[in-house]
């Protein structure tokens, strides 16, 4: 009987010391996931090879298991951030910047509006959603390379949100009460419908994907 106690015990801490070895280890796998996801086909070996071998020869032994996690998903994050704009022509990065902005406020106007419930809030809901879908489409065909026939409804998008962001910066510069946020999204909305009728010229929307992913830092 003691000798099955010792037995248990010796294998109870060999499995947990295997498990805490550093070279076990793995970083969250919806991290790895989204990592492998994001990247090229040329670099799905490479880049997701050298992160997972810094994350057990130098973040583990130095910063702990949790620390370690976070530095990767920061990483993954980072190239997350990095990818969308990687190989692309100056206007397409701006183009992408523009949408990334404008779908961003769209969607906190539309939750404001739909919090404070104000008068006509409806129809400026609508609006909200309308120019957030559009924004969100332009990422999409811009990152996975969209059929032609979407970029014509595009350009066409792009067209009517230059006339939408004209007609409220116009608006709101005759209005009696000046909003900030309202002429800089107008602007943005113009820049963006100029540059969506402009840099989608292509069949494919094609770019050049030469460039490369930035090292992964290994500042903590």
């Amino acid at each position: 009987m003691a000798g099955w106690g010792y037995g248990m015990t010796a294998n109870l801490f060999e499995g947990c010391g295997a498990k805490d070895k550093p070279d076990l280890r793995k970083p969250p796998q919806w991290a790895e996931s989204l990592l492998v996801f994001l990247l090229k086909s040329r670099d799905r070996e490479a880049i997701p090879g050298d992160l997972l071998e810094e994350y057990r020869e130098d973040r583990l032994p130095l910063s702990g298991h949790v620390r370690a996690d976070f530095w990767y998903v920061r990483q993954v994050f980072g190239i997350a951030c990095y990818q969308p704009f990687e190989g692309r022509s100056p206007m397409k990065g701006i183009l992408l910047f523009l949408c990334f902005f404008t779908l961003a406020a769209m969607t906190w106007l539309g939750i404001m509006e739909m919090i404070l419930h104000h008068p006509g809030s409806g129809p400026r809901i609508c609006i909200a959603i309308l120019l957030a879908c559009q924004s969100l489409s332009t990422i999409l065909f811009l990152i996975f390379r969209g059929h032609a026939r979407i970029q014509i409804l595009l350009r066409i998008s792009g067209f009517l949100i230059a006339i939408f962001g004209i007609s409220a910066v116009v608006s709101n510069l005759k209005a009696t009460h000046f909003e900030g946020y309202v002429l800089l999204i107008g602007l943005g909305l113009i820049l963006q419908g100029a540059l969506t009728m402009v840099t989608l010229n292509s069949a494919r929307g094609g770019d050049k994907t030469s460039g490369h992913l930035p090292k992964t830092h290994s500042a903590s």
